[in-house]
C-alpha cells in the first residue's frame, strides 16, 4: 500500500506545481499589461490647456458697428479695421472718446464712407496689443486687440 500512496502524492504535486506557476505567469503578465497601458497613454496636462482657452478669446467676425452695438466687447488682431456708425444729434461726434492702455493702441483712418445726416462714421485699426474702450454719451464698445503672432503659436497647440 505504501506504493500507491507515493504514486499518489506524484501524481497531486505536478498539477499542484502547474497551477501554482499558471497563476504567477497570469499575475506577471497582468501587471505587464497594466504598466504598459498607463506607460502608452499620455497625461493630458491641464496647465497647457488653461492657458490655451485663456490666451485664445475668439475673434470677432463683425466689422461695423452702431448704437444697437453698445456694450459689446470685440476681439481683433493687430491691422485689423473696423468701423463704428452713429447718430450725431444722439451721440456728436466731439463727445466721442477714445481710451486705450497702453495708448496708441488704436490708429484712427481717415478714409472713411460718407454717411447720410444725422450719421457719422469714425474708422480705426489695431496699431498694437492692447486694450480700448470706445465711448458717447450711453454708448460703450471695448475693443480688444491681440498679436497675430499668439493665434499662430495657439493653432500649433490645437493640432
Amino acid at each position: 500500500m505504501e506504493t500507491g500512496t507515493h504514486s499518489m502524492e506524484r501524481l497531486s504535486r505536478p498539477p499542484l506545481f502547474f497551477a501554482a506557476m499558471l497563476l504567477f505567469l497570469l499575475s506577471a503578465c497582468s501587471s505587464q499589461q497594466g504598466q504598459s497601458s498607463v506607460n502608452n497613454t499620455p497625461e493630458p496636462t491641464s496647465t497647457l490647456v488653461g492657458t490655451v482657452s485663456l490666451a485664445t478669446p475668439a475673434l470677432t467676425e463683425k466689422y461695423e458697428f452702431t448704437e444697437h452695438d453698445s456694450q459689446k466687447t470685440v476681439t481683433y488682431v493687430m491691422t485689423t479695421r473696423f468701423t463704428i456708425i452713429l447718430n450725431a444729434q444722439m451721440y456728436p461726434k466731439e463727445k466721442l472718446l477714445v481710451s486705450c492702455n497702453p495708448a496708441g493702441t488704436l490708429g484712427s483712418i481717415s478714409n472713411i464712407p460718407s454717411e447720410t445726416p444725422p450719421l457719422y462714421a469714425v474708422r480705426y485699426e489695431g496699431i498694437q496689443p492692447g486694450l480700448c474702450t470706445i465711448s458717447n454719451g450711453t454708448f460703450l464698445l471695448t475693443v480688444n486687440i491681440i498679436a497675430l503672432s499668439s493665434m499662430r503659436d495657439t493653432s500649433n497647440l490645437k493640432s
